[in-house]
C-alpha cells in the first residue's frame, strides 16, 4: 500500500494510491459530492456516502461545535499540518490497521489553510461493507448475548493496543454482517465489530485504566440516552452485563499475558 501527498495552492492532500489517483482533490468539493451522491449535501455532522472508482466511500467534514462553531464552523486554529485533527485521524487509522484492528480504511485527507491562523479539514474513508451502527441494530431487535460479549472483547482488544476513542457511543460502533436481524447472521458471514470516528482519539503509551474505563462508561451513557430517545430501542441491563463481563475477562487475560 502506498500513500502519496501533494500541495495545491493552500490545500495539502494525502491519498491511498491503491484506491485513488492524483485527481482525487475533486472528491472534496461540495459540488462534486452533491452531483455524485444523488441529492446529498455536505451538512454539519453528517457523513456523505458515495461511490468512486469501484469503491464505496464515506466523506466527513470537520466542524467546530459550541459558540466558536457558529462563528467559524468549518475552520480550526492552524499550527502545523501534523497537528491538525484531520491529519491525526488519518494517520491514526493507518496505524490501527497496521495493528490489525477493525477500523475503516483511510483513503484520503485534505487540509486547507485559511490565513492567517485557521484551517479546514475533510477525511475520506472506505465504507465498511454490509454494516449498521449499534444504534440501528438495536432499533430492529434485541441482540444475542454472544454479540454483546464479542463487542466487550473487541473494545478490550482496542484498549490492549492503547487506543483511546474520544467518543465511544452507539453510533460510532458498526456491526458488519448485520443484515437479517439482531444476531448479525443473516447472510451467513461471521459478524464483526468495527469502531469508527476517531476524531480527537489517540494511541497512548500506555493507555491509563482511567481512560479505558472512561471509554466504557461513555458507551453506557450513550445506550441509556438512546433508550430514552429512540422508539423500539432494544437495550436491557442483562445486555450490558454480558458486555461488561466479557470486557473485564478479556482485560484480565491480557494483563496475565503481558
Amino acid at each position: 500500500m502506498g500513500y502519496q501527498q501533494f500541495t495545491h495552492k493552500r490545500a495539502t492532500v494525502i491519498y491511498d494510491d491503491e484506491v485513488l489517483d492524483a485527481d482525487c482533490e475533486k472528491l472534496f468539493r461540495s459540488d462534486w459530492l452533491a452531483a455524485n451522491c444523488g441529492s446529498a449535501q455536505v451538512e454539519r455532522g453528517k457523513a456523505v456516502m458515495f461511490s468512486h472508482a469501484g469503491h464505496d466511500l464515506v466523506f466527513k467534514q470537520y466542524h467546530r461545535g459550541g459558540l466558536a462553531g457558529r462563528v467559524v464552523e468549518k475552520s480550526y486554529l492552524y499550527s502545523r499540518l501534523h497537528n491538525t485533527r484531520v491529519w491525526r485521524e488519518f494517520h491514526m487509522l493507518r496505524e490501527m490497521r497496521d495493528l490489525g484492528l477493525p477500523v475503516p480504511r483511510p483513503v484520503a485527507a485534505r487540509c486547507v489553510s485559511v490565513p492567517p491562523l485557521a484551517y479546514r479539514g475533510a477525511l475520506i474513508t472506505e465504507r465498511v461493507p454490509d454494516s449498521a451502527t449499534l444504534a440501528q441494530v438495536l432499533c430492529k431487535a434485541p441482540m444475542e448475548a454472544s454479540l454483546w460479549q464479542a463487542l466487550g472483547q473487541q473494545i478490550a482488544h482496542f484498549h490492549q493496543q492503547n487506543v483511546y476513542h474520544a467518543d465511544l457511543n452507539a453510533h460510532n460502533i458498526l456491526l458488519s454482517g448485520a443484515d437479517g436481524g439482531g444476531d448479525g447472521s443473516g447472510d451467513g458471514k461471521k459478524p464483526r465489530w468495527y469502531l469508527i470516528d476517531f476524531d480527537k482519539g489517540a494511541i497512548r503509551s500506555p493507555l491509563s485504566r482511567q481512560d479505558a474505563e472512561g471509554n466504557v462508561a461513555r458507551l453506557r451513557r450513550s445506550l441509556d440516552k438512546e433508550l430514552g430517545r429512540l422508539p423500539g430501542f432494544q437495550f436491557r441491563e442483562q445486555d450490558w452485563q454480558a458486555l461488561q463481563d466479557a470486557y473485564r475477562t478479556a482485560r484480565a487475560e491480557q494483563g496475565q499475558n503481558e
